[in-house]
């Protein structure tokens, strides 16, 4: 999968010592650490509906409101375990009209064990409390009721939902450049008050790849996910299929070593209870350009279908992105990205979707562990009544202004020491 989506550090090379504040995590010198890492953000927003046309009343309040959020990202890493685990609270309160507040919270981790030297098993959960609904096609990671509080994505209404997730496989390194996958997952939404908007899924995976060259891919595979809908509604039952046939493809060119280009691709296949199948061509393609020493700029789009929390049926997407990121001084970075496309939802009598955004932000360290932010966000979409969606709204748009601090301090950073064998 590429990634589209600018990580502040990243766009770093030489070692900046601002740069742990920013969200890059330190380099390693040897391959065995051990890190925990507490980050904490603090802010006020001023947001703004710029036009709604909603048949709900719980909606996001505009107007002033304030936030915290405090997150624990730990890290284990030895020659043949790799540990991840990140845990996150955040709290956010109201202030126009009749005050409350709307704590959220998330935990989940990741482990990865080496059997062999060419054998692999990894697992993964995360489960998420949230008070918010959230439009899951638009980028989660740069927006929030607040900057830096992005895990609670784009707040539509206010909707207490719980939401799950869990996977597990194994990987086979069946040659020098082969290997294959095999894996499960499942997902889940639960909404207060609303039952028959809960969403499930499961699935499993299998894939081979083949290493060409060191640009080259070519990718053989099969998935299957099944959409799970609570039966005394009504609705159908959806599977989506997808043959995973295609290449990848990652190449630097002789323009300049710090450009790259990367496509991929697959066949997707949608069933409708026991109908026949809609075949669609899906995939992802993105350019990157690194210039100037620490700045970065991303172009990229992405065609898929899936299935997306607040609709009873499948979602068809294609969507494009830009984003641009960099350090205007050794404290200061900045951040801006644009996000649009348009989408469907359903089998046969489509109901199409619309949606842009697009954000800026400026982080200025005071300390190597304390810095202030500011942060703009408008997003817009539009999409027509329809049964199949739990959010009937035909036009939203609206911007929101933030400030803030935030703050970032290692509290384990320890490095392995290889014993000796003697």
């Amino acid at each position: 999968m590429i990634v589209f989506f600018p990580v502040a550090g990243s766009a770093q090379t030489a070692r900046n010592p601002f740069a742990d504040l920013f969200g890059r995590s330190p380099s390693q010198a040897s391959g065995e650490f051990t890190s925990v890492q507490l980050r904490s953000t603090a802010g006020a927003q001023v947001g703004q509906t710029l036009r709604a046309d909603f048949e709900q009343t719980d909606v996001v309040p505009d107007g002033f409101a304030a936030a915290a959020d405090v997150s624990l990202n730990a890290q284990h890493i030895t020659n043949r375990v790799q540990l991840l685990g990140t845990g996150r609270y955040a709290y956010q309160e109201f202030r126009e009209g009749r005050a409350f507040g709307a704590p959220a919270f998330d935990l989940g981790g990741r482990v990865n064990f080496d059997l062999t030297t060419r054998v692999s098993v990894q697992g993964g959960g995360q489960f998420m409390r949230s008070p918010y609904f959230r439009l899951m096609w638009l980028p989660t990671a740069i927006y929030g009721p607040i900057a830096g509080a992005g895990a609670d994505g784009t707040a539509i209404l206010m909707m207490s939902n719980d939401s799950a997730e869990a996977s597990g496989g194994i990987t086979a390194q069946v040659g020098r450049r082969t290997a294959v996958n095999a894996s499960g997952f499942t997902r889940q939404t639960k909404f207060d008050g609303a039952p028959q908007s809960d969403f499930a899924a499961v699935g499993g995976r299998v894939l081979l790849t083949r290493q060409l060259t060191r640009s080259l891919g070519l990718r053989a595979g099969y998935t299957r996910e099944s959409l799970r809908v609570t039966p005394e509604f009504g609705a159908d039952d959806y599977v989506n299929e997808i043959i995973d046939v295609g290449v990848d493809f990652s190449k630097s060119f002789s323009m300049g070593r710090r450009t790259t280009f990367g496509f991929s691709t697959e066949t997707s296949m949608v069933r409708q209870n026991a109908d026949r199948r809609r075949m669609r061509l899906n995939g992802t393609i993105g350019f990157e350009r690194r210039f100037l020493r620490t700045w970065i700029t991303q172009i990229g789009a992405r065609r898929a279908t899936e299935f997306v929390p607040g609709f009873r049926a499948p979602v068809f997407t294609d969507r494009g992105n830009a984003s641009i990121a960099g350090y205007l001084n050794k404290r200061l970075i900045l951040n801006a990205g644009a996000d649009g496309g348009r989408g469907a939802v359903g089998i046969g009598d489509a109901r199409y979707f619309r949606s842009y955004s697009g954000n800026a932000s400026l982080t200025f360290a005071l300390t190597r562990h304390f810095g202030v932010f500011g942060q703009y966000v408008y997003y817009q979409y539009e999409m027509p009544p329809d049964p199949l969606a739990l959010v009937t709204v035909q036009h939203l748009s609206r911007q929101a202004v933030s400030i803030g601090v935030k703050t970032w301090f290692s509290l384990i950073d320890k490095e392995q020491v290889p014993r000796d064998p003697r």
